[in-house]
């Protein structure tokens, strides 16, 4: 029988020895009683800073009697879960069907669809994988913009310059697919069972080549520096994709895919009078600190021992129902990087490389930002409001692609920094008030929260503390309105898909909606709804489910 022992304390360095003599000395017998052992989950349990330990999860089969076993305090023992079988029998209609965007969920959603026989045409407004690394080289050494081929656009989608975190909370069984096909693809394999799964950007660019060429060999077109400029619709259905060359690719479905910043995408789709809404977001500054700050705060005394990655956290503040201030995509061992995308505004994020090892930790501080904050009750009113902000924080770098900073000490005096701390960020950093790139509700909140992650994190708001402006895409500013069968409320034969429709948050969120979508259109061909997607979720609580 197989089974799953979860919740396993194993102390710093046993989680190297072989599961066959971990699970003989927990569970009794010989170590060859226990066949086929995996991994299936590796936490840090780091609450208690004198006695860090794991948490693991052990899948195995064994013929021995295990009832009546004593297991350490919280572990659980259960027969272990079937696991989902993907395969699908290919439809008979195949339909012609445009997937609009290259990142996460507009590539899941081509290589679900192949597994149906329907071979879609994949349009990216972006470059190539080579090109688009070169035109990000030029803006972050030459300070030098592409407006289409940048950390924004481009193969891979905006998840390609990130700190390529697998982590999500949407607990869906498809996550565990998205996650082997990045191990297929080169990611490594111990992303698998990583509670907090990381792939690297410098991997995940590669994996993302790999995945399209396979892609191809199986059908799919790709159409790269190919911007969806317009639609065509006949007798009120889909009928063709206009790219901004011109040509027009008939077709009976489109998936829009275009992530949270191809922004002329939602003026071209608000011109059309597709159902959208406003969609809250949150807005701020990169903080960055040196690593062993954070290694020292978090780990304690066990700073420095070889099982333990680069530390992270995750810290709020809430200042009522409706704000709060929080840490965001937080990057250990990575870098904050210049991911401007319009002329004349300027965006960071961070970034890391799958060894973590820049010697700094950032991540976004941000601020929440209702949709009452946008100031108008324009659909697109949150997409003018983050551009507003990002003109301005252009402006206090000088009208340059480099990031206004500022220490955080300097920030909480409410001045500009003379001599910055160090800093990871290219092309280069300016020394400005950084508030002036920030709506005053933002700062306070901002400015509210710092003293208190400074309890929780010693030397958060030490000298070495860095604030960089302004982190402003770190969501979809609209939500495309879809019903309970995946297509656009107002145009039948759109698909809202991922980050940017305002369905997802992340990779690997963005990854399964984007198979979703590929499930929906296939029923329109006949398929059978596909078991980890049968639930039926009401249209009203799509904005909620991620």
């Amino acid at each position: 029988m197989r089974y799953l022992i979860s919740n396993l304390p194993l102390a710093l360095g046993e989680e190297k020895n072989p599961l066959q003599e971990t699970l003989a000395a927990l569970l009794g017998g010989r170590p060859a009683d226990y066949l086929e052992p995996v991994l299936e989950r590796l936490s840090l349990d780091a609450r208690h800073k004198g006695s860090i330990r794991f948490l693991a999860a052990l899948a195995f089969d064994t013929g021995r009697d295990l009832a009546d076993l004593s297991l350490p305090r919280g572990a659980q023992l259960d027969a272990a879960p079937r696991p989902v079988a993907w395969a699908v029998p290919p439809v008979e209609r195949r339909p012609r069907v445009v997937v609009v965007g290259s990142g996460p969920a507009g590539t899941f959603c081509a290589l679900r669809l192949l597994d149906y026989g329907i071979e879609p045409v994949v349009l990216e407004r972006g470059a190539p994988m080579s090109e688009r690394v070169r035109a990000v080289a030029g803006l972050w050494n030459e300070a030098v913009l592409d407006p289409n081929a940048n950390a924004q656009f481009g193969e891979g989608g905006a998840g390609t310059f990130s700190d390529g975190k697998l982590t999500t909370r949407i607990g869906h069984p498809a996550i565990r697919f998205v996650i082997e096909t990045f191990v297929k693809f080169g990611a490594n394999p111990k992303v698998l069972y990583l509670a907090r799964p990381h792939v690297g950007t410098d991997v995940i660019r590669k994996c993302s080549v790999l995945i399209r060429k396979e892609a191809e060999a199986r059908g799919a077109r790709y159409r790269f520096r190919a911007r969806l400029a317009d639609i065509r619709f006949r007798d009120g259905a889909v009928a063709a994709a206009v790219l901004d060359s011109g040509e027009e690719i008939a077709c009976e479905a489109i998936v829009l895919a275009p992530g949270h910043s191809a922004r002329d995408t939602f003026e071209m789709l608000h011109r059309h009078g597709v159902a959208m809404r406003q969609k809250a977001f949150a807005m701020g500054v990169r903080v960055e600190h040196p690593q062993v700050l954070i290694d020292q705060s978090q780990y304690g005394p066990s700073k420095g021992h070889p099982s333990l990655a680069p530390a992270d956290y995750k810290v709020v503040c809430n200042f009522g129902p409706a704000r709060a201030a929080y840490s965001f995509c937080m990057c250990p061992g990575g870098e904050v990087i210049q991911c401007a995308s319009e002329p004349g505004g300027v965006v960071v994020n961070g970034m890391s490389n799958a060894r973590r090892d820049s010697g700094f930790a950032n991540s976004g501080l941000v601020a929440k930002v209702n949709t009452a904050d946008f100031g108008s009750d324009h659909l697109l009113a949150g997409m003018y409001f983050q551009r507003k902000w990002e003109q301005a924080a252009f402006r206090a770098a000088g009208e340059t692609y480099g990031a206004p900073a500022t220490s955080v000490q300097d920030f909480l005096k409410g001045r500009a920094s003379g001599n910055l701390p160090p800093t990871s960020f290219r092309p280069f950093a300016v020394p400005a008030d950084v508030g002036t790139c920030l709506p005053d509700f933002v700062q306070e909140q901002l400015r509210g929260a710092i003293p208190d992650f400074d309890k929780k994190i010693h030397g958060f708001a030490s000298r070495q503390a860095l604030l960089l402006a302004i982190e402003s895409r770190t969501s979809s500013p609209v939500q495309m309105i879809r019903g309970e069968d995946g297509q656009s409320v107002s145009h039948p034969g759109l698909y809202p898909c991922g980050e940017g429709a305002g369905f997802a948050g992340g990779i690997t969120s963005a990854a399964v909606d984007g198979i979703r979508v590929a499930e929906w259109i296939a029923q329109t061909c006949g398929a059978a709804p596909f078991l980890p997607f049968q639930r039926n979720v009401k249209a009203g609580d799509y904005a909620t489910e991620y």
